[in-house]
């Protein structure tokens, strides 16, 4: 049933990637013609601001989520109820503090933005920000029920096309008006419809939840909730100041037109990460069900299997960057807007050491280690800020993307010692012997590739680009293959790769 349900969850999230992906392109491309890149770096500026703001709620949702998993495997509806109650009326609490903490920011927000006298109009901007993050606190106890009994599939085909709906309504606005604002306005407008829909969806699903009876949590569980929130108050903190700031340090230090610049390639990186993370996220909700009832032998096994996917998808999307982003930016979008080599050679590294680390977090948080090292990121985030404030004035932009470098370097060794320790309970060698295999690999893969491509290519046309695209699907996955298909992971992908066609087929013949 884990399997079934993380594949449900894989496969919708993939296919209704793919359209939102090709119409955020385009998006993309009416934006910066109608509005310029000082917007673009506005719209990245403040989607920072707005999740620094977000800091207040850090630790609550993940920790009722963790606590969700056994009463959802043992259908404990008075435990459900209790904790879906306990994180509404957090939320209400939450979403009062963002709102005072919002306008207090205000008269700030000019301090933060760099040669932008163009952008006009900004106190509506940043309260439509505002609103749409209020919004969010509706229903988001009702969601995280939802995803966390593996279900979010169930909600995934509608925000499908709410998505779809939204893009297309403010490509409309901006081909029309040019207007920012309206273009804030419709999306603010389509969220909250979106927001109530699928609260409307999972109250229909779990009509239990809507009972007017009160029930609380036992004591117990209550002090480990608390235990929980304070430890994870601290990792999101130094989660954000690590990943959370560039936008916020770019913009102060350098200009909005460089945010703007910067946000066309972590679009590029983002699309491609929404393309596969329904693969991670998708079997997230399974891995706490995993944890909460089964062996550490059991828990280790299926670890690797996922460590190894996880390795094949962000090995596979740096090379894929490596090769095509920059000349895809330059067909996509014209020329002019590239930023310089080391810069880009950072954010890589950054996104690949990022990446290689999702199996071991979600396998972490999953687990709930929130207390081991509570600390932790607040010295990752203290490296990261000194480090980028320092390189900055020698390196410039890339100065800024080095500090996290940096910083994700320095707690390597964290987050797999605690999770060998107490998920698995063995050595954590293995880990780390892996992982500098896979990072060999990868870096091996990406020069030949990339060679090959340089070879056989020389064009810079959208023809070159698929060309290039094949061969970066290719070559990589031959390196693979060949150095991992005796192993046992490799061939139970293999195996759950063929119960699935089989039944997919089966169940073709039967409606033809």
């Amino acid at each position: 049933m884990r399997t079934e349900n993380s594949l449900k969850n894989i496969s919708i999230g993939i296919l209704s990637q793919i359209v939102i992906v090709i119409l955020g392109f385009v998006s993309r491309k009416v934006f910066i013609d109608s509005l310029g890149v000082e917007y673009l770096g506005l719209n990245g500026l403040l989607t920072n601001v707005i999740t620094m703001l977000a800091l207040v709620e850090s630790g609550i949702g993940t920790s009722i989520v963790y606590f969700l998993y056994k009463p959802l495997a043992e259908k404990d509806k008075p435990r459900i109820i209790a904790l879906i109650q306990l994180y509404k009326k957090a939320y209400k609490v939450i979403a009062s503090i963002v709102f005072v903490l919002s306008m207090a920011l205000y008269p700030f927000l000019e301090i933060l933005i760099k040669d932008g006298d163009s952008l006009s109009h900004l106190t509506i901007v940043y309260l439509l920000f505002v609103a749409k993050n209020m919004t969010y606190y509706l229903n988001a106890h009702k969601v995280v029920l939802i995803n966390a009994d593996q279900k979010g599939y169930v909600i995934a085909g509608y925000n499908f096309i709410f998505q779809i709906i939204t893009t297309v309504a403010k490509i409309i606005i901006l081909l029309l008006t040019q207007n920012y604002v309206l273009f804030l306005l419709v999306e603010l407008i389509l969220f909250i419809f979106q927001t109530l829909f699928n609260g409307r969806i999972v109250e229909k699903r779990y009509s239990y939840i809507k009972t007017k009876q009160k029930y609380y949590i036992t004591n117990t569980e209550k002090e480990k909730l608390i235990v929980n929130i304070k430890a994870l108050f601290l990792h999101n903190i130094g989660t954000f100041f690590v990943f959370g700031t560039d936008n916020i340090l770019i913009s102060s230090l350098i200009g909005i037109g460089a945010v703007g610049l910067y946000s066309n390639y972590t679009m590029i990186i983002g699309q491609l990460g929404a393309l596969v993370s329904p693969i991670m996220g998708g079997v997230g909700a399974s891995i706490g069900n995993l944890i909460a009832v089964e062996t550490n032998e059991k828990r280790y096994s299926v670890f690797k299997v996922i460590d190894l996917v996880n390795f094949w998808i962000y090995s596979f999307c740096v090379i894929f960057l490596f090769v095509l982003l920059e000349p895809f930016i330059d067909w996509w979008l014209g020329e002019g807007l590239l930023l310089d080599s080391l810069t880009f050679s950072v954010i890589l590294v950054n996104f690949f050491l990022g990446g290689l680390r999702a199996s071991i977090l979600m396998f972490k948080v999953k687990g709930g280690i929130f207390t081991q090292d509570k600390y932790i990121p607040l010295f990752e985030a203290a490296i990261n800020l000194g480090a980028s404030l320092i390189l900055v004035k020698y390196l410039g932009l890339a100065g800024i993307f080095l500090g996290t470098t940096i910083s994700t370097l320095f707690i390597f060794f964290n987050a797999p010692y605690l999770v060998f320790k107490y998920i698995f309970g063995i050595p954590v060698w293995s880990y780390y012997k892996k992982y500098l295999l896979y990072s060999g690999l990868t870096l091996f893969a990406m020069f030949l590739t990339s060679t090959i491509c340089n070879i056989l290519i020389t064009g810079s046309g959208f023809l070159d680009l698929i060309l290039k695209g094949f061969i970066c699907i290719i070559v990589p996955n031959i390196i693979y293959i060949s150095v991992f298909y005796k192993t046992s992971e490799f061939k139970y992908i293999k195996s759950i790769i063929i119960k699935r066609f089989r039944k997919n087929k089966i169940n073709v013949t039967k409606a033809v």
